[in-house]
């Protein structure tokens, strides 16, 4: 064979060698990001902020529902949402539907019949007296006539007292046909709401009725922030924890408060426990209207300069909490032998196993956890890093 023919299979034999280096190796190179394709975060020193947050309505501390005790036809509306209004303040009058006034009729008649019965009954026991001390009557005969007056003036009493009632709840018992009730307001205060127009129909509160809402009437002075927290996040927040208010409104401003009160009870909103808190702003701006959506972060306790890890790395089992922990060597890359060379392939693992070649699971305990990162109490020490997804779990193919 010719020189020249000796380069030419050398040359052919040389780039098949190295084609083939290449292709170990960028085989090698796929299994480390195989292995390597998890977040990884690290445990390190940093301060933990207990913070909940949740979104809440701009509304009076104070604030009252006016109704109406009788039902019937609103005949005077004098005032209109945004009016300042005083106590004792006329804000809407009632004519009193057929039914109503009815009543109120019988009530009175009733009054007034007791009143005459308990006249007479006094009358005929006085003239009863005066014969008894002159021999002229029996005793029974007195008896009867006292019973009869006593009667007369306990019923007499009970009218009155129910006629009383209605008179102090603002009912007029007039004998006038053109009768209406008066409703004034109950405070100081401002007119947020008045739900009805003039002439419109209105149902009495009573036992059985919630009745109607003429308007509302709220001390603007004082203003809260309403919010319903979750039972996950309650044991979180304490009365007195300190509060950061925004509004959707002016987003810029920042009006600082505090927690002022506490459900002592839950309630269920869209299927999830929540407990009604209540925040007192500081400072009241001009900014704040009743119903505004207000988002309310309220800080718990707080850990300066402690081992913490992003929340994602924490994950929750039946015998408490783990982190799967990067180890410093791939277990294939450990052992060499003698010459330096890698000892024969093991048998392929079970692909469920497969993170183990990478991550140990440790068990840690946690303190307190903020919304980006968890108190590291037990089982990590700074430099440690640590899977951000669960590698137990097949991980999700990428679209190429």
């Amino acid at each position: 064979m010719s020189r020249k023919g000796k380069w030419l299979i050398g040359g052919i034999l040389g780039v098949a060698v190295v084609g083939t280096a290449v292709a170990l190796g960028t085989r090698a190179r796929g299994d480390d990001k195989k292995d390597l394709g998890w977040a990884i975060g690290k445990a390190a020193v940093a301060d933990v902020q207990v913070e909940v947050t949740e979104i809440g309505t701009v509304q009076p501390e104070i604030k009252v529902d006016v109704k109406s005790a009788l039902s019937g036809k609103v005949v005077a509306l004098p005032v209109r949402e945004g009016d300042v209004v005083r106590k004792g303040q006329l804000l809407a009058a009632i004519e009193p539907d057929v039914n109503q006034a009815q009543t109120l009729a019988a009530v009175r008649r009733n009054v007034n019949q007791q009143q005459i019965d308990y006249l007479d009954a006094e009358k005929d026991y006085r003239a009863k007296e005066e014969l008894l001390k002159a021999g002229l009557i029996s005793v029974e005969i007195h008896r009867a006539a006292e019973t009869r007056y006593r009667s007369a003036e306990e019923s007499l009493s009970a009218a009155r007292e129910k006629a009383g009632i209605l008179v102090s709840s603002g009912i007029p018992l007039t004998t006038n046909p053109n009768q209406q009730l008066n409703i004034t307001s109950p405070m100081d205060g401002v007119v947020i709401t008045r739900p009805v127009q003039l002439g419109e129909a209105v149902t009495g509160a009573g036992s059985f009725n919630a009745g109607t809402v003429i308007m509302t009437v709220a001390d603007l002075a004082s203003m809260i922030v309403k919010a319903g927290v979750s039972e996950v996040d309650i044991g979180k927040i304490r009365v007195g924890a300190t509060v950061m208010v925004t509004l959707d409104a002016y987003p810029k401003l920042r009006f600082p408060a505090k927690v002022s009160r506490i459900a002592p009870a839950a309630r269920l909103q869209d299927q999830v426990k929540v407990f009604d808190v209540e925040v007192t702003l500081d400072n009241l701006g001009k900014e704040l209207r009743t119903g505004m959506t207000a988002n309310v972060n309220i800080k718990g306790d707080r850990a300066d300069k402690v081992l913490a890890v992003p929340i994602e790395a924490v994950f929750h089992r039946e015998d408490g909490e783990v982190v799967y922990v990067k180890k410093a060597v791939a277990e294939k890359d450990k052992a060499k032998d003698s010459k330096g060379k890698s000892p024969e392939p093991k048998a392929t693992p079970n692909p469920r196993d497969a993170w183990k070649e990478t991550f140990e699971e440790r068990k840690v305990e946690t303190g307190l956890s903020s919304i980006s990162q968890a108190q590291i109490i037990a089982g990590l020490v700074a430099g440690d890093e640590v899977a951000l997804e669960d590698p137990t779990k097949p991980k999700k193919k990428e679209n190429s």
